[in-house]
């Protein structure tokens, strides 16, 4: 299967991110309170860098996603927009006697990430990033931002990369109510080694089991295939696929992600029907990639 996105390993790529939700946190109390919210170490949010954290509720259970750099006197946040109120509400709902303010300023910012750029930049703030798995640049400006001579990713262009590179993305992989780690957030967004935050006991208790009920996994899916839908084993449910990227139509195969149940780890194919039966039609089998 030929992959489009190889030439953008060494190519620089702009992708624009906005709208965002961004809530900008004050107050001398914001490290302690933050600290206690999130998974992740809050001191690695930098002027310089931004950190990737998981935001629970009480069972360890996804409340939001997002990323937290420090500046001037405050964080920035951003997450994806459909939280904008929810993770708002979500802080603020445990602040009692901390010396926080929560600020709202989705609208005031335009969030852009560049890859493979190491030029110097102008006209935004710049935070270091890993969103597609490698080192890349954040940068938050009041207005659009283009970069000169460099391109710029489509939605279904961004759609692809992040589907190659097994990203995933709220509201596709990742929803309320969903453990981390089945979605191979852990390594990125979890500090074993921080404080308490809410949530952290389940998160712990998970780790010493090493097991979770099924795992992101990128897939090979047959042209035609709409997402979300069940996949088969035998009959039997073992997973879904959640995001084809559909970008060569004349291919046999496009890429995929979903989830794979545990008890189906070794299994290699699937069917999109619960009674296809062996042989499976290539033209409903579903490949691990």
């Amino acid at each position: 299967m030929s992959n489009p996105f190889l030439e953008l390993d060494s190519s620089p790529l702009q992708i624009p991110l906005s709208p965002r939700a961004v809530l900008r946190m004050s107050g001398p109390d914001r490290f302690r309170f933050l600290s206690g919210q999130v998974t992740q170490d809050v001191s690695l949010a930098t002027t310089t860098e931004a950190a990737h954290a998981c935001v629970l509720n009480a069972k360890g259970q996804l409340d939001a996603i997002c990323y937290i750099r420090a500046y001037e006197d405050s964080y920035l946040i951003d997450a994806p927009i459909e939280l904008r109120e929810h993770l708002l509400t979500r802080l603020e709902r445990y602040l009692i006697a901390d010396d926080v303010e929560i600020r709202d300023e989705s609208d005031d910012w335009t969030i852009t990430h560049l890859l493979n750029y190491d030029k110097p930049l102008t006209g935004g703030l710049v935070w270091l990033t890993k969103r597609l798995g490698e080192q890349g640049l954040d940068i938050f400006s009041r207005t659009e931002l283009q970069v000169e001579r460099v391109a710029t990713a489509t939605e279904m262009h961004y759609e692809g990369l992040r589907t190659f590179r097994g990203i995933p993305k709220w509201g596709s992989e990742l929803y309320f109510g969903q453990m981390p780690q089945e979605a191979g957030l852990e390594d990125d967004t979890i500090s074993y080694a921080k404080g308490c935050y809410i949530g952290q006991e389940v998160i712990s208790r998970m780790k010493r089991a090493g097991k979770v009920p099924r795992y992101l996994t990128k897939f090979l899916a047959p042209p035609g295939t709409n997402p979300p839908c069940p996949i088969y084993s035998n009959g039997i449910e073992a997973g879904e696929i959640t995001t084809v990227a559909d970008l060569l139509p004349e291919e046999s195969a496009h890429l995929a992600l979903g989830y794979r149940r545990r008890k189906f780890k070794e299994a290699e194919s699937f069917d999109l029907m619960p009674d296809a039966g062996p042989p499976a039609s290539s033209q409903a089998t579903v490949r691990i990639r």
